[in-house]
């Protein structure tokens, strides 16, 4: 059995989807509005860039783009299930299309922002993940004051598979800075501990 639907039949419910579309992205701003976004810099991530977005001590909305050769190569966007829940229930609409609308206002509204930021442009997603769980936001690591240069080595070296030497051939090279590659490896190690890795 075919169903057919008129023109103006389709017109009323490309109007209706484009009404809850927008109630839905009024939603999306005001949500983000109260978050903080944490940006993972090119030099802590192998050459990548991501966001992440956490509202109420947690992430809901994480943003990876790839690079190759510094070129941009994709993007993924994670999006926490508990999020979709939620919305699915207040405008008692599918997951697919809350998923879809999503996508859409993240790249309409959110990328211009992060590409401003990072100095980027042409950034897009390739495809959408939900997260299982929403998981607990880590901040945004900081120096000690006082901490020594052999200090930050000492960690680099406990807390990676880099033998000491190897990291001080890294630094005295400029292939990394001593700082950025401390915290790199502090947000490293909270990231495992707050998982459970």
């Amino acid at each position: 059995m075919k169903l057919i639907i008129t023109e103006e039949q389709f017109k009323i419910l490309v109007k209706e989807n484009m009404g809850i579309q927008k109630a839905i992205e009024k939603y999306l701003d005001k949500m983000i509005s109260k978050g903080s976004r944490k940006i993972g810099q090119k030099s802590r991530n192998y050459g990548n860039l991501m966001e992440d977005w956490c509202i109420d001590g947690l992430e809901k909305i994480s943003a990876y783009y790839y690079f190759d050769n510094g070129e941009f190569n994709s993007g993924s966007l994670s999006i926490s299930k508990d999020l979709i829940q939620e919305i699915m229930s207040i405008f008692t609409i599918k997951k697919t299309f809350v998923v879809y609308v999503i996508e859409e206002w993240y790249e309409k509204t959110m990328i211009p922002q992060f590409e401003s930021i990072v100095g980027e442009s042409g950034l897009s997603f390739n495809d959408v993940t939900i997260m299982d769980r929403d998981r607990e936001c880590i901040p945004e690591p900081t120096k000690p004051e006082g901490i020594t240069d052999e200090e930050m080595i000492n960690f680099i070296d406990k807390n990676t598979a880099y033998r000491r030497q190897e990291i001080i051939d890294k630094i005295e090279s400029g292939e990394r800075d001593l700082e950025d590659f401390y915290l790199d490896i502090v947000d490293t190690v909270e990231r495992k501990k707050r998982l459970g890795f």
